[in-house]
């Protein structure tokens, strides 16, 4: 695995061959930055079931002012801080180790622009997960929410309050972007 663009761009990123993590294939990667553009500079990543951290550290790589890394493996932790400092980008970046549903209370504080959600495949998290999001208002007026799941399960149309805008297959992986509707739509 490596960063496909940007600062970092080549640099190789460790990553563990355990059942649990899944890396998001370079192919995949590449469309979603495609997707998101330039749109990704100067921006607040959030990067959930984070596994190596190949996704937050693309955005930052790609211009993200900042990412916030959420994982429950005390190993994968280990390795998202060693591809951060690999990549230069340790400053930038804050790494919370737990379980994502237990974690996202204390950012609390804070608010993204870019939400990447990535749970396993097999675990159904994706509708809870979101919901926790929304509840703690996590996400920017305007943000996004970028879903990776497997084709077997379906792309909600809307979500709380929350828009479908692209819903792509690649393989056995789907990519769902969701915009956060403005009050009142």
């Amino acid at each position: 695995m490596r960063v496909i663009a940007g600062k970092a761009k080549g640099q190789k990123l460790k990553s563990s061959s355990t059942q649990q993590v899944r890396p998001t294939s370079d192919r995949v990667k590449e469309s979603l930055f495609n997707i998101l553009g330039t749109a990704v500079r100067e921006t607040k990543v959030l990067d959930l079931y984070a596994g190596f951290g190949g996704l937050g550290i693309e955005a930052l790589s790609r211009g993200a002012k900042e990412a916030t890394f959420i994982e429950k493996s005390r190993q994968q932790v280990e390795i998202i801080q060693e591809n951060l400092s690999r990549t230069g980008f340790s400053e930038q970046a804050q790494v919370i180790k737990g379980e994502v549903l237990a974690k996202l209370h204390f950012l609390t504080t804070h608010s993204f622009d870019i939400i990447l959600l990535d749970p396993p495949y097999e675990a159904d998290l994706v509708e809870p997960t979101i919901a926790k999001i929304m509840d703690l208002d996590l996400l920017q007026k305007a943000g996004v929410i970028v879903v990776e799941q497997s084709v077997q399960q379906e792309a909600q149309e809307n979500l709380a309050a929350l828009e479908l805008i692209r819903n792509r297959e690649y393989g056995n992986t789907r990519l769902s972007l969701y915009l956060k509707r403005e009050e009142g739509e």
